[in-house]
C-alpha cells in the first residue's frame, strides 16, 4: 500500500501531512486504513467527517487534546538526534512496568518455593499433619507450577491472538491471584497442588503475553532496554522470594505467608493492565481501524507526542504488515503459517534459545537453592536462605549490567561472551574441589547467565518473530522453555544422585558448548532495528 504522503526526518511534512492529519483525526473506527484520501477533499472537510458515513461527526482527537491521566514529559531520548520526538517517560515506564509484573510473579515463585518447601516439610513449622512429604511429593510441589505454565503455553498457541496481549495478561493476573489464595490457604496436599497448578497457568499466560506486549509498544530506540528490564523484574521477584523465605521460613505455618505475599503484586498487575490500551500492532493484526491504532499509540506515548510522529509510526506498521500479503497469512494463522519458509529460521532461533536457557542448569538449580545451601553446610534454614538472598542480590546486579549494555554492544556479543563464561565455570565446578575456587566459579556461572541467557533470550524472542505469527511462535517458544524447565527440575535430583554433583556440572558444561555453537551459527544481531526491519531480514 503506497502512502499518499512522504516522510522527512521523523514525521510527515508539507501539504500531504496536513491532509493525513485531518484524515486520522476523523478516522474513528474506520477500517479503510491510514492513507490514500481522494484528491480534492480539503483537510477541514476531512476533520469534520468519518470516512464512509454521512453527516458531521466529532473528530477522534481535537487539536491539542490530551487523553486523561498524569503525564511527565521529557525532552529527546537522544540528545544527538535533532529529529527525535519528545517522549513521555511516565507513560513508557507504566507500559513496561505493568506487564513486567507478570515476570516478577514468575520470579517470586522460583525464589519462594524452595523456602516454602523447607517450612512445609518441617514438623516444627509445617503446621499440617501431611508435612512428611516423600521426595517425589516434594518434586511435585516444585514442578506443578511449571506443568501449569506448560499447559497455558499450549493454550496460548490457540487462543493468544484472539485474546490479545492485554487480555491475556489480565487473565494471568486472575490466575496468579487465585493460585496464591489456594496455596496460602490449602488444608490438604491435593489442594496445595491445585494452587500450584493454577499459579503456573498464570505464569504461562504472563510469559507469553508480556514479551509481545512490551516489544510491540516500546519505542524502537529503547526496546532492547525495556524487554531486558523484564528480566530484572524476574530476578527481583526471585530476590523477593528469597527475602520472604528468610523472614518466614522458621515461623509456624511460614510457608503460607511466603505464598500469600504474592497477592498484592497480582492485584497491581490486574489494575495496571486494565488501564493500559491494547497493543497497536495487535489491533492492526485484528483489522482495527486507524482511529483505534492511533488512539492506542496516543495513550502509550502520552499527550506530548506529536500527531505527525504517531502517524509516522502507524504508517511504518501498516506499510510492512499490508504490503506483502501478510494479512492473509495472519487470517489463516495456526501451525501451517509457522512452517512458511520465512518463519522457519526465527522459529529455530527462538526455540533453541528457550531450550538452552533451561538445560544449561541454572534455572533449575534456583528452585532447590535453599536445600543446596543446606547440603553445602548451612544446616539451619535461616542460614541457607540468607545465602540465597546474597546470591539473589548478585544476580540482580549482573542483570543490570546486561540491561544497560544490550543496546550498546548488541545481543550477539552478550550471548556469546556470557555462554562461553558459563561453559568455563561449569567445567571448573565439575573438576575441582577447592571450596574458594568453587565459590568463584559459581559466581562466574551465575553472573555470565545473567548477562546472556537470562535477559537476552526473552528479548530476542520478543523481537524476532513476524507480527502475523508472533503470538503462535512465542507460545511455542514458551512451551519449549517451560517444558524443558519442568523436565530438568523434575529429573535434577535423580540425575545428581546417579552421576554425582561434579559430573552433573560437567554435563551442563558440554550442553553450554553446544549452545555456544548454535548461537554463533544462527542468532542474528537485532540491535537498533525496528520490528518491521527485523521481519524483513528473514524474507
Amino acid at each position: 500500500m503506497a502512502p499518499s504522503w512522504k516522510r522527512s526526518g521523523t514525521g510527515a511534512t508539507g501539504r500531504g501531512a496536513g491532509r493525513l492529519l485531518g484524515r486520522v483525526r476523523a478516522a474513528g473506527e474506520s477500517s479503510r486504513g491510514f492513507f490514500g484520501r481522494p484528491k480534492g477533499r480539503s483537510a477541514a472537510r476531512d476533520a469534520r467527517r468519518v470516512p464512509g458515513k454521512r453527516g458531521n461527526q466529532q473528530p477522534l482527537l481535537q487539536e491539542g487534546e490530551a487523553l486523561p491521566g498524569p503525564t511527565v514529559a521529557f525532552a529527546k531520548a537522544d540528545e544527538g538526534d535533532a529529529g527525535a520526538p519528545a517522549e513521555d517517560w511516565y507513560r513508557i515506564v507504566l507500559a513496561f512496568l505493568f506487564p513486567a509484573l507478570g515476570g516478577l510473579l514468575f520470579g517470586y515463585d522460583i525464589g519462594a518455593t524452595s523456602g516454602a518447601l523447607v517450612s512445609l516439610t518441617s514438623e516444627a513449622t509445617g503446621g499440617v499433619p501431611w508435612f512428611d512429604l516423600t521426595p517425589f511429593q516434594s518434586g511435585l510441589v516444585v514442578s506443578s507450577s511449571l506443568f501449569g505454565a506448560l499447559v497455558s503455553s499450549v493454550a496460548a498457541f490457540f487462543v493468544g491472538d484472539n485474546l490479545g496481549r492485554r487480555r491475556e495478561i489480565l487473565l494471568a493476573a486472575v490466575l496468579y491471584l487465585a493460585g496464591t489464595a489456594l496455596e496460602g490457604l490449602a488444608q490438604s496436599y491435593p489442594l496445595l497442588l491445585c494452587g500450584r497448578l493454577t499459579y503456573g497457568l498464570g505464569i504461562g499466560f504472563a510469559m507469553h503475553g508480556a514479551p509481545a506486549y512490551i516489544a510491540e509498544t516500546a519505542p524502537q530506540r529503547i526496546r532492547g532496554l525495556l524487554i531486558s528490564l523484564k528480566e530484572v523484574l524476574i530476578v527481583l521477584g526471585i530476590l523477593l522470594g528469597y527475602l520472604a523465605s528468610f523472614l518466614f521460613v522458621s515461623k509456624a505455618g511460614g510457608w503460607r505467608a511466603i505464598y500469600l505475599v504474592a497477592a498484592p503484586a497480582a492485584m497491581a498487575l490486574f489494575a495496571g493492565m486494565s488501564w493500559l490500551p491494547a497493543s497497536p500492532r495487535w489491533l492492526l493484526l485484528r483489522g482495527g481501524g486507524s482511529g483505534e491504532v492511533v488512539a492506542s499509540l496516543r495513550k502509550l506515548r502520552g499527550p506530548a507526542a506529536k500527531e505527525e510522529d504517531l502517524l509516522a509510526e502507524a504508517e511504518a506498521m501498516e506499510a510492512n504488515f499490508g504490503g506483502d500479503g501478510d494479512k492473509g497469512a495472519a487470517a489463516s494463522g495456526g501451525f501451517a503459517a509457522l512452517l512458511r519458509r520465512e518463519n522457519l529460521k526465527p522459529l529455530l532461533i527462538g526455540m533453541s534459545l528457550m531450550v538452552f536457557q533451561q538445560i544449561t542448569g541454572q534455572p533449575s538449580v534456583l528452585y532447590y537453592a535453599t536445600r543446596i545451601f543446606q547440603d553445602a553446610g548451612f544446616a539451619a534454614a535461616e542460614s541457607a536462605t540468607a545465602v540465597s538472598v546474597v546470591l539473589g542480590i548478585f544476580k540482580l546486579l549482573m542483570t543490570g549490567v546486561a540491561v544497560f549494555t544490550v543496546d550498546v554492544y548488541g545481543r550477539r556479543p552478550l550471548l556469546l561472551t556470557g555462554v562461553a563464561g558459563m561453559a568455563a565455570a561449569l567445567f571448573v565446578l565439575g573438576s575441582v574441589k577447592a571450596p574458594m575456587l568453587s565459590v568463584i566459579a559459581l559466581l562466574l556461572y551465575v553472573g555470565c547467565y545473567q548477562v546472556s541467557f537470562g535477559p537476552v533470550s526473552w528479548l530476542i524472542v520478543g523481537e524476532v518473530f513476524p507480527l502475523a505469527v508472533r503470538s503462535s511462535a512465542i507460545a511455542l517458544a514458551s512451551f519449549a522453555n517451560f517444558g524443558s524447565n519442568f523436565l530438568v527440575s523434575l529429573a535434577l535430583p535423580t540425575i545428581q544422585s546417579a552421576l554425582g554433583v561434579q559430573a552433573t556440572y560437567a554435563a551442563f558444561g558440554v550442553i553450554a558448548l553446544a549452545a555456544l555453537a548454535t548461537i554463533f551459527a544462527v542468532v542474528p544481531e537485532t540491535k537498533g532495528k525496528s520490528l518491521e526491519e527485523i521481519e524483513r531480514m528473514f524474507k
